[in-house]
């Protein structure tokens, strides 16, 4: 009997809107993991990459905004059966995290202090990276490619 070949999945994709402030990143963390259950993502996946994502959501909160004001940070979630996508949009200062030079590793864990581990971390745990700065917006693109064991 011959296989049937199936057609290809089409993608989900999702689109959220957040405010610049800590307290979206506890409801943009479960909107995330909903949609990387209904879509049946690997758990180890989406647990690395909501680390990511927050990780990223957290530095634009923090460091892209020269005023107090409330800005809008636009993520969009795309999974195809395979790749695992993220874009966060927003309308902050420019900055290309790819530029960011990594810190040397320190020597001791007291010496690797707080802070500025993020893109590490993110450049270690997705598979592709990707930055745009377009009107007037930053885009940056996370993408996880679906392991297989």
């Amino acid at each position: 009997m011959a296989e049937s070949s199936k057609p290809a999945r089409a993608a989900e994709r999702v689109t959220r809107c957040i405010g610049n402030d800590d307290a979206e990143l506890r409801p943009l963390s479960e909107w995330f993991r909903g949609f990387t259950r209904e879509n049946g993502v690997a758990h180890t996946q989406a647990l690395d990459f909501e680390l990511c994502l927050n990780e990223l959501v957290t530095n634009v909160i923090h460091y892209a905004y020269e005023d107090r004001g409330k800005h809008e940070i636009r993520i969009s979630l795309e999974w195809n059966g395979d790749e695992l996508r993220a874009t966060v949009e927003d309308d902050g200062r420019a900055f290309n995290p790819l530029e960011k030079e990594t810190p040397a590793t320190p020597r001791s864990l007291e010496a690797a202090g707080v802070g500025g581990w993020g893109i590490p971390i993110i450049r270690a745990l997705a598979d592709d990276l990707s930055y745009e700065r377009r009107d007037g917006r930053n885009q940056f693109t996370i993408t996880s490619r679906q392991r297989t064991r």
